[in-house]
């Protein structure tokens, strides 16, 4: 007789926002936290290192120890919920490891002219060659996000104020995002969602 094989529930790894210090206090990380532990779902709401700069060389490395220490010695079965420069983090990873799933949550395409966003090392950046003409370096990857995740989730704000609906649009496309297959959601009065969100819950738990 064949023996049915239980796959384990996935790991869900809050990447926040930068300048969350204290995680688990900060934002809605905590509530989320809180909820999927009471229904038995492994998470993983650690402080990260540089919180301040969040950069890229810094949080990618820690992400991927959090998977490999976390998710029983199969460092794939994880959930990166990534919000603000956590989204970007959550971005990154994929271009280089396979995942179960990601969300993310006030994703921006560009680092918006902001200098300390830029350091950060997530954004691509517009270069004037030699010849004058215009180049992308450091772009998205996004074939490869897609090849390495094949579930993905995408939540704006109709009025955030500090990324604008066209700079989630771009990472949209890039993902092949639509509200019409219910994994880009656009939620009305949201502003940078520092405040849990109940939708927010309900799609991680519909991918674990």
């Amino acid at each position: 007789m064949l023996q049915k094989v239980t796959k384990a529930t996935p790991t869900v790894i809050i990447c926040p926002g930068n300048g969350c210090s204290n995680i688990r206090r900060s934002n809605w990380y905590g509530t989320l936290y809180d909820e999927l532990k009471e229904r038995n779902i492994p998470c993983v709401c650690e402080n990260f290192p540089d919180p301040n700069h969040a950069r890229r060389d810094r949080w990618i490395p820690f992400i991927r120890s959090l998977a490999e220490q976390h998710s029983e010695d199969n460092p794939e079965n994880i959930i990166l919920v990534g919000h603000s420069s956590g989204a970007q983090a959550a971005l990154r990873y994929a271009e280089l490891y396979p995942l179960h799933a990601a969300v993310l949550v006030s994703a921006t395409y560009s680092d918006l002219g902001d200098a300390h966003e830029r350091a950060s090392g997530y954004y691509p950046q517009t270069e004037t060659s030699s010849d004058g003409s215009k180049i992308e370096s450091n772009p998205y990857q996004f074939d490869r996000m897609i090849k390495n995740c094949p579930r993905w989730h995408q939540f704006h704000s109709d009025d955030d104020p500090f990324i604008p609906l066209f700079e989630a649009e771009r990472i949209q496309l890039g993902l092949g995002l639509s509200e019409t297959d219910k994994n880009y959601h656009i939620l009305p009065g949201r502003s940078h969602f520092f405040e849990f969100s109940p939708e927010l819950l309900d799609v991680v738990l519909s991918l674990c």
